[in-house]
């Protein structure tokens, strides 16, 4: 689909084993080698072994192209066989006429045939793929098959090429005499990482393209980040990113494009990890700078219903946050009720001990200490203006309590908006008309020790962490917000960041640690939870 796009004479990145692909490095050469050396020589067994998408099958059908026409081979694929079975297939690929079904038969025709090729000086060898599916009794007969011989040479050269299983198979006391006929042994290893990219030019060169012209360095990174080395899930990365450049109109694959290609691969993702971005996604938040996005009513949607079981999962998670939600709203209005409750009895703790100690008196107003009813009033008149200032978050106002029944605590929380009265400088002079008979002199206050200030409570703490969040899962932290910025950092699950604010898609954040990251992340990257 995309190769017009790209002026591909075909497509650079398919998952078959095609020979014209065949990556060439050290592990390669050495398998190449061994499985050569093992067949031209007449070493008998030779074992290759591999994880899957490691290249075994693309290294035997170069073996089926690349050698000469002095050695004939059966490629045997199909190995979910019994004995009587893998001896007719073997029969058929080499072109040999059908049997009866006779076991003794067809060894009998496969000792002749391998007589008339080694007297014309051509050896005969069996390419068995998939080996590690074979019974006991089918590697039991491959055995018996590598008894046919001369008194020097061996007739058959059988390569068993399977996954590590195939190995610990082999390793059973019953296989034992297979394992000491094994002449050579090889191991398939996936590309190293720093190698991915020589793995990519190399395919685009196949089809006479550079990969420089078709992927960033950044997106080089990515792909060697997700397939871990792997040649079969690079070629599906690649594949899949380069028909997101086609679909948006790209002639040049992002790391963004190669994100997106694995996240629908569900590449590099745990089960855990799915969770989390699944509840990322499908969770509301109810306040902070990460909430989602109103969906509109008329938007339409591609997402696809999830399975029953996951969902039941994912209503579970809903349920918790919502309830988590509530307890945390409680915990925040009772908080702002005892904080107004305590700044209340403060101040007026704090005025009760200065005007117990002087009267003014005057033609318009009296305070005195036995006036109970005013001083009262004064205290909450002045306490006013903190209560505002304390409750302009909350979403109830909290009760307050009459003075009377408070136990006066001198606290004043360092967090708290309003600074704690000073000793007043504000009483207005005597009126110097009433004459000087009934003008008292200015009262004297005398000298408190300020209070210390306690430790930091728990609400507190939490309350002052508000716009701080902790990691849950990887995520990216670019130097600008553009997909095509470059990623500086990736932030590890556990680390503390503080979330500044919002630009576009991008969250502006600050790693809090002894090395400070900023940056800007993704809102489909942001797996991050609010401090608890």
């Amino acid at each position: 689909m995309y190769n017009a796009h790209f002026k591909f004479r075909e497509s650079p990145f398919g998952v078959t084993p095609d020979p014209q692909f065949y990556y060439s490095n050290a592990v390669n050469r050495e398998a190449w080698a061994t499985l050569r050396y093992g067949i031209e020589e007449r070493k008998g067994f030779i074992v290759i072994a591999g994880e899957p998408g490691t290249g075994k099958t693309t290294l035997l059908r170069k073996a089926l192209h690349g050698f000469g026409s002095n050695v004939e081979t059966a490629y045997i694929s199909h190995t979910l066989v019994n004995e009587t079975e893998l001896l007719e297939l073997i029969l058929n690929d080499l072109g040999l006429p059908e049997s009866a079904g006779n076991t003794s038969a067809i060894i009998e025709r496969l000792y002749r045939y391998s007589i008339e090729q080694f007297k014309k000086g051509n050896v005969v060898a069996l390419l068995i793929d998939e080996a590690q599916d074979l019974s006991l009794p089918c590697l039991e007969e491959l055995r018996l098959l590598g008894n046919l011989e001369t008194d020097k040479n061996k007739l058959l050269q059988i390569v068993l090429v399977g996954q590590p299983e195939l190995e610990a198979k082999l390793d059973r006391p019953e296989l034992l005499q297979l394992k000491q006929r094994v002449a050579l042994r090889c191991r398939l290893e996936p590309v190293r990482l720093e190698e991915v990219g020589s793995y990519v030019e190399s395919r685009l060169q196949t089809i006479g393209h550079r990969s420089a012209d078709v992927f960033d360095p950044e997106a080089i990174e990515k792909i060697a980040s997700y397939s871990k080395g792997i040649p079969r899930l690079i070629n599906m990365i690649c594949d899949n990113a380069l028909l997101i450049a086609y679909a948006m109109s790209k002639f040049k694959v992002s790391a963004g494009m190669v994100d997106e290609a694995a996240d629908d691969l569900l590449i590099g993702k745990s089960r855990v990890e799915q969770d989390i971005r699944a509840r990322a996604l499908t969770t509301p938040v109810a306040e902070g700078p990460l909430e989602a996005a109103p969906v509109k009513e008329d938007e339409p949607t591609t997402t696809e219903p999830p399975p029953t079981e996951f969902a039941d999962r994912l209503a579970d998670i809903r349920t918790n946050s919502i309830a988590s939600q509530k307890r945390t709203r409680y915990s925040k209005e009772k908080f702002g009720a005892l904080t107004a409750i305590v700044l209340l009895t403060v101040l007026a703790a704090f005025l009760y001990s200065h005007l117990d100690t002087f009267s003014v008196s005057g033609s318009h107003s009296s305070i005195a200490p036995e006036d109970d009813g005013r001083t009262e009033l004064a205290q909450v008149a002045l306490a006013a203006p903190a209560l505002e200032a304390k409750t302009e978050t909350d979403t109830n106002p909290p009760t307050i309590l009459p003075a009377s029944d408070i136990e006066p605590i001198a606290v004043f929380n360092q967090s708290d908006s309003t600074p704690p009265l000073e000793k007043s400088t504000d009483i207005p002079p005597p009126d110097t008309k009433m004459g000087a008979q009934n003008v008292s002199a200015p009262p004297t206050v005398p000298e408190e020790k300020k209070p210390e200030r306690p430790a930091r409570d728990d609400h507190e703490e939490k309350r002052s962490q508000r716009a701080n969040f902790v990691v849950v899962g990887p995520s990216f932290v670019r130097a600008s917000p553009a997909s095509s910025a470059k990623i500086i950092a990736t932030l590890e699950p556990g680390t503390g960041i503080n979330v500044a604010g919002k630009t576009g898609e991008y969250y502006r954040v600050r790693s809090l640690g002894q090395e400070i990251v900023r940056g800007y992340v993704h809102r489909e990257d942001a797996f991050f939870e609010r401090k608890r």
